[in-house]
């Protein structure tokens, strides 16, 4: 069920926003892995319109990178926490393959299986109102399968907008 809430994105950190985030669950056959992109962030090239600077983002010990562009002043989203958000989706060449910016928030639970493991634990800390650039590994994301517009072993760039937390 999606709930119908306010979104004010701020005007300059809209600006810097490139990326975001879907649910699934990763479908196909997976591929040989030499057919796959290199697995570490790291070791990537990064188009100039997602402003992916990986020196300036934390890196969880899963290989997660994230940046607060805007640290929000409500509740923080804890690992079990409902979340609402607005998000844009990015490959590393900057492809957009998924985004809501002008629909409804994306609703879910976090900490089970609704969403992918890199957004389960790069929400988790957020404060409504914040907005978060990830950086999520394939094995984080959709891994060796892919999904939709997603192809295997692909890292995702995700800017979300926490709208609301319960």
């Amino acid at each position: 069920m999606r709930v119908a809430m306010p979104c004010r994105w701020r005007a300059s950190a809209w600006l810097s926003l490139v990326s975001a985030a879907v649910s699934g669950c990763a479908g196909g056959p997976p591929v040989v892995s030499g057919d796959l992109p290199p697995a570490d962030p790291a070791e990537l090239v990064f188009a100039p319109e997602v402003a992916v600077d990986l020196s300036a983002m934390e890196k969880t010990e899963s290989g997660l990178y994230l940046l607060d562009i805007v640290v929000g002043d409500g509740p923080i989203a804890r690992r079990t926490s409902r979340v609402w958000v607005k998000y844009v989706g990015r490959l590393p060449d900057g492809t957009v393959f998924d985004a809501n910016l002008g629909g409804e928030p994306y609703h879910t639970r976090l900490g089970g299986s609704e969403v992918i493991r890199g957004w389960n634990e790069g929400i988790v800390g957020m404060r409504r109102g914040g907005i978060r650039r990830l950086v999520v590994p394939p094995h984080l994301g959709y891994g060796t399968r892919g999904s939709g517009d997603v192809p295997p072993g692909a890292t995702l760039i995700f800017d979300l907008e926490l709208v609301d937390v319960e």
